[in-house]
């Protein structure tokens, strides 16, 4: 009988291997930053080639069996998973002693078991590629929402047709999967009682050793235990309930007293914020020339037109990308450093008295534009938001966006702004510089040209040219040019749409990712630009300097962080004239959250 269920054990023993191997290899080559499929025996220890010659033969024997049977420190796929080991190892040593009533039971709980553990390992390495982080349950399962109306407002018949052949796909697999262990229950039930206990007693065993041998920590084994990361990932879900229990304890009230700041003017209100405007502008001496010239240019265009500009840098919560922790820290005025920290102020978003609810209670209208959105999620309850679909734009699509940034904000300013009384709030999120720096189109007159092709804003500014050619070519070129082309737009929504009786604040959310190489650190530049001549003395006294010229030098933005925007602008509606701003530059304190 064992001779003749040795071809079912080898087909067996292959599925094993081949099932096994989907545990580990699409994670696995997601997350390694280097990965190979050889060899999978080991070619030399850590420190060193192996010493074959008769004194350091018993070592080397020692070391290259560890590598080999239970940790290694290759590259390569080939490891195994004791979760995977337990179920087929206990539904084949069932097969031989329960009876065939236990078997349709005992087969859908392993397939469940093997579907838990293929689709958590597809779920990290979504979660790694989308967030470049470990997934945290809790959090995760918030983005089902979004996730939804992303679908549901993106997809059109081409994506549906390929869930459905991809649903179908899985269907198949689960079939095959039941398949294998049914074969599996089968081949145990011929064989040899004593060889079955003795097979589940040694595979459990050498799991067992390996992994208590070797302490859970370790990620080298040959031996991997799945039901780890699950732990971890719960361990993670608690340190986020932890996070939002701590926030909730202190800063709600701290935030209360902070809305309570009475306002003595109620002038219109921009925030510009634009994307990847970094202090690496100014700190990296590639754009010394073009940069200089820039900021030359700005400020005679706000000269002419009687508005100072004032600027200091500012310390962002990130480096070259989340784009939407820097925009909580601003409009909450408490510091979002994580993604962890960011969905646990998601969850208090709706009783926390931010920017956008304070100035709503103080009769504003609040506008955002948001041309890279492509669906509404907001956190901030603004009166109007105009996401991407909402441009009633059918032209050339430009760089991440899609919509131009001229036509998002001509759209904004005629079709919502100009129709509701003042006092008002526009936040214009840009979008032209925001990486990978596609050329953007000229400026034009009529917006309407626009839905045709266009020259791009380069070829139709010569001045601008000459500043280019002053970067590399490449990235770093490209993303300067973007980042004259929004200054132009800024400066034609002063000379022609921005009324007397206001405040702008122009300030970026991170560093441009790529391309910054460490000049700049986490700073970020902040202009303020206002026709209230009083407050342009106490920004002096903050630190502000005039125009755009000024030096960056490590450190240099530490007393003011991207969470203090939120108090600062408080305090240029309250200061009185000539009165000292009075704001907390490191926003609301915040207890020690967890870390992990």
């Amino acid at each position: 009988m064992y001779g003749a269920s040795l071809p079912r054990g080898a087909v067996v023993a292959a599925g094993f291997v081949a099932l096994n191997l989907l545990l580990f290899v699409p994670l696995y080559l997601i997350v390694s930053t280097q990965n190979d499929f050889w060899p999978f025996f080991p070619a030399e220890h850590p420190r060193g080639p192996y010493d074959w010659s008769w004194p350091g033969l018993g070592r080397s024997t020692y070391e290259y069996a560890m590598q080999l049977f239970v940790r290694r420190y290759n590259l390569d796929i080939f490891r195994v998973s004791a979760d995977w080991i337990f179920v087929v190892s206990t539904l084949v040593l069932a097969g031989r002693f329960a009876g065939e009533r236990w078997r349709s039971t005992l087969v859908r709980l392993a397939w469940f078991t093997y579907a838990l553990l293929l689709v958590f390992m597809a779920y990290s390495g979504f979660i790694h590629v989308l967030f470049d982080r470990p997934g945290t349950l809790l959090d995760d399962v918030l983005m089902l929402g979004s996730a939804w109306i992303f679908v549901r407002d993106t997809w059109g018949p081409a994506d549906v047709l390929t869930f459905v052949v991809l649903l179908g796909a899985v269907a198949g697999f689960g079939m095959l999967v039941a398949r294998y262990l049914r074969a599996a229950w089968r081949w145990g039930a011929g064989l040899e009682p004593r060889r079955v206990v003795a097979g589940w007693v040694i595979v459990n065993t050498y799991c067992l050793l390996s992994l208590s041998w070797f302490g859970m920590a370790r990620d080298d084994p040959v031996i991997q235990l799945q039901a780890k990361h699950l732990h971890r990932n719960w361990q993670r879900s608690q340190d986020v309930l932890a996070t939002v229990q701590a926030l909730d304890d202190s800063v709600v009230q701290a935030a209360a007293d902070l809305a309570e700041t009475t306002p003595v003017r109620r002038p219109d209100i921009f925030l510009f914020e634009v994307e990847s405007y970094g202090a690496m502008l100014w700190a990296d001496d590639d754009y010394l020339a073009a940069r200089q010239g820039l900021m030359r240019r700005v400020r005679q265009e706000l000269d002419a037109l009687g508005l100072p500009m004032l600027t200091r840098f500012v310390t962002a919560p990130v480096h070259g990308g989340g784009s939407w922790m820097s925009t909580a820290s601003a409009l909450s005025g408490i510091g979002i450093t994580s993604h962890s920290v960011y969905w646990a102020w998601k969850r208090m978003a709706h009783r926390y008295p931010h920017l956008i609810e304070y100035l709503k209670r103080q009769g504003y209208y609040t506008l955002a534009v948001q041309p890279g959105a492509t669906w509404a999620e907001d956190l901030y309850g603004y009166d109007d938001v105009i996401i991407r679909q909402d441009f009633s734009y059918d032209g050339f699509f430009y760089g991440f966006g899609h919509v131009p940034d001229q036509w998002a904000l001509e759209y904004a300013f005629t079709h919502r702004w100009s129709r509701n009384p003042r006092p008002r709030l526009l936040h214009f999120f840009t979008v032209s510089t925001h990486f990978a720096w596609d050329p953007p189109p000229r400026i034009t007159n009529d917006i309407a040209e626009l839905e045709e092709p266009q020259p791009s804003f380069l070829e139709t500014r010569p001045d601008y040219v000459e500043l280019a050619v002053t970067v590399p070519q490449g990235w770093k070129r490209d993303y300067f040019v973007t980042v004259a082309y929004e200054w132009e737009l800024l400066l034609q929504a002063f000379r022609k749409r921005i009324e007397p009786g206001f405040i702008a604040l122009i300030f970026g959310d991170h560093q441009p990712p790529f391309i910054a190489d460490g000049h700049g650190g986490n700073d970020v530049a902040l202009h303020v630009v206002t026709d209230i001549t009083t407050l342009a003395e106490p920004l002096t006294v903050a630190g502000f300097a005039k125009g755009g010229q000024l030096a960056w030098q490590p450190g240099a933005a530490t007393t003011f962080r991207m969470e203090a925007l939120y108090p600062f602008l408080l305090s240029l509606l309250s200061a009185g004239a000539g009165a000292p701003l009075d704001y907390s530059p490191t926003g609301i304190a915040i207890p020690e959250l967890p870390t992990w």
